[in-house]
């Protein structure tokens, strides 16, 4: 039984609907949009990228692939201004080293980032520290830095 994003019937549903629709208002605001178009790049091409077919990207399949695809435009103008390092760290949630696809789709986690938000306003009853951990955990979800995430959680505070 999954979660189901419509008109709360109970006031942990109903806060959950909010904090999501006010998280995806703040959503663009928060994106790293580099680091957001790299994974985006890396999701796009991640068959091509994963030579060994492991259905992981290690650093080097990443560094080859940038190399090779250096007539990309839009990749060419993104490695420009960033490390590809500091790029895949950043991607790299777990940071066990290598980049699988859910980490290159940031989008295919918030239903356990929800119901896990939900799990937590049901067994504490504390609505304002589980919305300050929503947000956190949806800016680092979507590869917010360190201050907009502050920032992010400052204001559900004042929300909440």
């Amino acid at each position: 039984m999954g979660l189901q994003m419509s008109s709360g019937v109970t006031p942990e549903t109903g806060l959950i609907n909010t904090l999501y629709n006010k998280a995806q208002d703040y959503a663009s605001k928060l994106l790293n949009s580099d680091e957001l178009d790299f994974a985006q790049y890396l999701d796009k091409n991640y068959e091509s990228i994963d030579k060994n077919k492991d259905n992981t990207l290690s650093k080097n399949e990443i560094a080859a692939a940038t190399v090779r695809d250096q007539r990309n435009e839009e990749l060419k103008k993104l490695l420009e201004k960033n490390d590809v390092d500091q790029l895949t760290n950043n991607i790299d949630k777990n940071q066990d080293g290598k980049i699988t696809k859910d980490e290159t789709n940031p989008d295919s986690n918030v239903p356990d980032i929800l119901k896990s938000a939900l799990r937590e306003i049901q067994t504490t009853k504390d609505f304002g520290l589980a919305a300050q951990n929503f947000t956190m955990n949806m800016c680092k979800n979507y590869y917010a830095n360190d201050t907009l995430t502050s920032l992010a959680s400052n204001a559900v505070s004042c929300l909440v």
